[in-house]
């Protein structure tokens, strides 16, 4: 039976699209500025190669189509001509990577790709009259320029006439020259490009991430349609393991979902989120999923999902766009947005761009579209964590509201008092149910947590030894888009100062300016007034020294694995944007050994096990996301810390480690600013505690 064929896949429209743009702006440069059309020809081919080298046939050959039919319209015929060969050679290098052909076949590939090139180009300038004498023409003016600024030499000038006779004598004998000519040229560009290529494919992976939730919407659409009738649900013996993983994430969960707000709670790393994606249409690796009829993912009346990581959902360029992104007109027209945006708490914002929004107000923005669906069933994946205390009680007030609006919803959480109030609720463990009368992972519990540091640890003392990197924030303010009709200024006046070994907790609402403040505590961000500097120089030229756990963990983790990217945010072997085999940090150490050492002490501190470091990011929970980035950049050894909602998505146990590490390294003179919404478990960590209100600090 053959393999049934599926639509592109977004990712792959969006790759395609975007090493599309890039080719054609490198092919137009190309003949704007014709001194440098060989190096811009070089370039344009390699988006193109990327393309056939990592992605299916049908999108390498839609993306090389759709670039020449665009360079075409944008630029004309002689950009659409220099675009082609690009995008021919870019598909013949591609395949010759794909296949990790030998230098040999690499060789014979591009012989043969230079004579056919040398052929057509003899083909058509013999054919396409009016065309060959714009190009004999062009070049005829080229040479004659040249000439007579060689003329204006009077040692050359003599020999000028006889010059020129000789290259009009070529131009009007084109067919001798120019074909070899560009055989010669596609012979070099392919070799070029193919040895430019397998550079930078040893850097950067561009496959379609893995994602069984787009294979399920695939699957279900290239199939026989089924009307979406996503609930009830029930699951019987399901285990799910994630490709390259030796360890079940999920084992013999055999459960029944009916209506109403069902709760699933768990630890960091018990399987919520797994389990989340197998309820919401992944097919497990055995067991069965029941269910009436489709699972109708993102469909009206189907499955809607508010992820954990909401920075990673938005599409629209503003609020309104994006809740209403792929709705029909029908569907716009029916959509009450100001009400919508009422029920999360974003009125008055349809215009705003999403980034612009903190995280808070992306979780509702991302709750508001997956509502503009009316879903048969919302799966909540931690989509309070970001939150602060207001914004999470009106959140969950909208949530148990829903089911009485014929939505049911299923809320995966570690926090105690959400789940308390669910209707039904299910305790994960360690990939299983939780049927035991063990204390619940989510009480107000300790000990399960490794010692991996003494819990009586003392108050930290000033810090008395080594040079004083103070961390001065003077005057600072700053606005986005300065200058234009749209400038929003969201810090002003903000001063204080964070000596080694102490700590300052910085809140506010969501929006209040807490992330921008972050940034440009880091150097990662200028501030558009004021100065912030550490130890008298300015941040910016100390990037690195200020160390920054962000928000949003995914974002921080740039390396494939957990020990990569602790080695990489360390500065210990390959630098994050080169190939582990090439470019290293300075310093760095190359002895295994040493390295395995480190990835399992940073593991250790932060209460991982250090089994961990082999496995791939995006596999990880949220919480172990967030502990895993800390590891790196505590074994960075940075003179101050910011910790941006430190304690967003970690379960109890989590935040006490949490604070028991962060107390150790204040002792050793870390400085520590903490920017938060949530003064839980914070207070006594800290010495000052300041508070940001529409970005000013109060």
């Amino acid at each position: 039976m053959s393999k049934r064929r599926t639509p592109l896949a977004p990712a792959e429209v969006a790759t395609g699209g975007i090493l599309a743009g890039l080719s054609i702006a490198l092919g137009l440069a190309g003949t704007v500025i014709p001194v440098l059309s060989i190096f811009f020809t070089i370039g344009s081919t390699i988006p193109i190669a990327m393309i056939t080298a990592h992605m299916r046939p049908r999108a390498s050959l839609g993306t090389a189509l759709i670039t020449i039919l665009m360079s075409l319209a944008v630029g004309g015929i002689q950009s659409a001509q220099t675009v082609a060969q690009a995008v021919a050679v870019g598909l013949v290098v591609g395949y010759l990577a794909r296949k990790e052909a030998h230098r040999a076949f690499v060789y014979g590939a591009a012989l043969l790709l230079g004579i056919a090139g040398g052929a057509l180009t003899w083909l058509l300038l013999l054919v396409l009259s009016e065309s060959r004498n714009l190009v004999l023409e062009s070049l005829r003016t080229t040479t004659n320029g040249y000439i007579a600024l060689i003329g204006k030499i009077p040692a050359l000038a003599p020999q000028t006439d006889a010059v020129q006779a000789i290259i009009n004598t070529w131009i009007e004998h084109w067919y001798y020259w120019i074909p070899p000519l560009g055989a010669l040229g596609i012979f070099v560009l392919t070799l070029v490009a193919h040895w430019l290529t397998m550079k930078v494919l040893r850097r950067i992976t561009i496959t379609a991430p893995w994602d069984p939730l787009v294979d399920t919407a695939n699957r279900e659409r290239t199939d026989t349609p089924t009307t979406p009738d996503p609930f009830p649900i029930s699951l019987r013996d399901v285990t799910f393991t994630y490709p390259g993983s030796d360890t079940p994430a999920l084992r013999g969960i055999t459960l029944d979902i009916s209506d109403g707000f069902t709760v699933i709670a768990g630890p960091n790393g018990s399987g919520k989120s797994t389990l989340s994606l197998v309820l919401a249409g992944a097919q497990p690796t055995s067991g069965q999923v029941i269910r009436p009829g489709g699972v109708g993912l993102g469909d009206e009346a189907g499955t809607a999902v508010v992820a954990q990581r909401s920075e990673l959902q938005f599409l629209g360029d503003t609020v309104a766009e994006d809740i209403a992104w792929g709705m029909s007109d029908d569907e716009r027209a029916s959509l009450d947005l100001p009400e919508l945006l009422h029920t999360v708490g974003l009125e008055g914002l349809e215009d705003a761009s999403p980034r612009r929004l903190s995280g808070g107000q992306l979780q509702r923005l991302s709750l508001a579209g997956a509502l503009a669906r009316k879903p048969r069933v919302l799966i909540s994946d931690e989509s309070t964590a970001m939150i602060d205390s207001r914004g999470r009680r009106e959140l969950l007030e909208v949530l148990h509201g829903l089911p009485a609006l014929g939505t049911s919803v299923i809320h995966i959480t570690h926090d105690a008092t959400e789940a308390s109030s669910a209707d039904t609720l299910i305790r994960l463990r360690d990939g299983h149910i939780d049927t035991s009368d063990a204390p619940d992972p989510l009480e107000d519990t300790y000990s399960q947590v490794t010692p991996v540091i003494e819990r009586s640890i003392a108050a930290p003392q000033p810090y008395q030894g080594g040079s004083i990197d103070h961390l001065w924030v003077k005057n600072v303010g700053h606005a986005y888009d300065v200058g234009s009709p749209w400038e929003n200024t969201v810090l002003s006046d903000v001063s204080f100062i964070v000596s080694p070994g102490q700590a300052l907790l910085i809140t506010g609402e969501n929006g209040s300016g807490k992330s921008t403040l972050a940034r440009i505590l880091t150097g990662l961000m200028r501030p558009t007034w004021g100065e912030c500097t550490l130890g008298g120089s300015p941040v910016s030229l100390r990037v690195g020294d200020v160390g920054l756990a962000r928000q949003f963990a995914r974002l921080q983790l740039q390396r494939p694995t957990v020990a990569k990217d602790i080695l990489a945010a360390a500065k210990v072997g390959a630098a994050v944007g080169s190939s582990d085999s090439t470019r290293r940090h300075r310093g760095a150490s190359s002895t295994l050994v040493d390295s395995d050492q480190l990835v399992a002490k940073a593991l250790a501190e932060v209460g991982l096990p250090g089994d961990l470091a082999s496995r791939n990011v995006d596999d990880l929970s949220g919480g172990q996301m967030r502990r895993v980035a800390l590891a790196g950049v505590l074994a960075s050894h940075p003179k101050v810390l910011v910790l941006d909602e430190p304690f967003a998505g970690l379960d109890v146990e989590s935040r006490r480690l949490l604070s028991d590490v962060l107390r150790k390294r204040r002792a050793d003179g870390l400085g520590l600013i903490i920017i938060s919404h949530d003064t839980d478990e914070l207070i006594d960590l800290v010495d000052n505690h300041l508070h940001l209100a529409q970005g000013v600090i109060r």
